[in-house]
Order: C-alpha cells, then sequence, then structure tokens
C-alpha cells in the first residue's frame, strides 16, 4: 500500500493530473514519462494509461489522427488489464477515452475527459 500512496502522492504525478485536466497534454506527458522511466513493479504500466492518453490527445489536437487513435487505444489496453486503479476511476476515464476516439473517427471535435479520483 506505501508504494501506491507514494505514486499518487508524487508531486510529479499531481502535477501530470493537473496539467492533463487543463488541456495541457503535451506537458503532462512530460510528466508521465519521467515517472514511467522510474516506475517499479506495477507502476510502469499503470503511469503508461496516462502517458498514451495525454499523447494521443495531443496527436489529435496536432491533426495527427492516425497516432492520435493508436496511442489512446494502446491506452484504453492498459487499463483493460489494470488490476490496480490506485483510486482513479478508470472505468469513466476509458469510457470518455472510447467516446473522444469515436468523434475523431466521425470526424467531429472530441470532448476529452478529465481524471478523477473514485
Amino acid at each position: 500500500m506505501e508504494l501506491i500512496d507514494e505514486l499518487i502522492r508524487d508531486p510529479r504525478f499531481i502535477r501530470g493530473i493537473a496539467l492533463f485536466n487543463d488541456g495541457e497534454y503535451l506537458e503532462a506527458s512530460d510528466c508521465f514519462e519521467e515517472l514511467f522511466f522510474e516506475g517499479v513493479r506495477d507502476e510502469p504500466d499503470f503511469i503508461r494509461i496516462f502517458l498514451q492518453f495525454s499523447v494521443g490527445i495531443h496527436h489529435a489536437q496536432m491533426g495527427q489522427w492516425r497516432p492520435a487513435v493508436e496511442r489512446i487505444e494502446e491506452g484504453l489496453l492498459l487499463v483493460a488489464a489494470n488490476e490496480n486503479d490506485r483510486g482513479i476511476d478508470l472505468a469513466v476515464l476509458a469510457t470518455q477515452m472510447k467516446a473522444g476516439v469515436r468523434s475523431l473517427r466521425d470526424k467531429s471535435r472530441p470532448v476529452w475527459p478529465v481524471i478523477t479520483f473514485s
């Protein structure tokens, strides 16, 4: 439990979530990437969820639809395999990210989610 608490209390993780929620996806991905390379046990796969989602949304903002969808779908696979949500509502996040992908495929403007704790 201590490692779990340590990760979600890490200032870089908190900042990454705040940047994501503020729509600063590229900057958020930098925070998540730093944590990804330092992660132990199941932390890298957990952090990679947020890394893939933030990079995917950034690609979408740049008009790079294919890499956007690929990154987001990789994140969705990680959510499906995740066994420890660390208090973040990953089911809701995944549902909202899937809606964003549908919007991209329909060539409509997606509404990206805010990451919340359950």
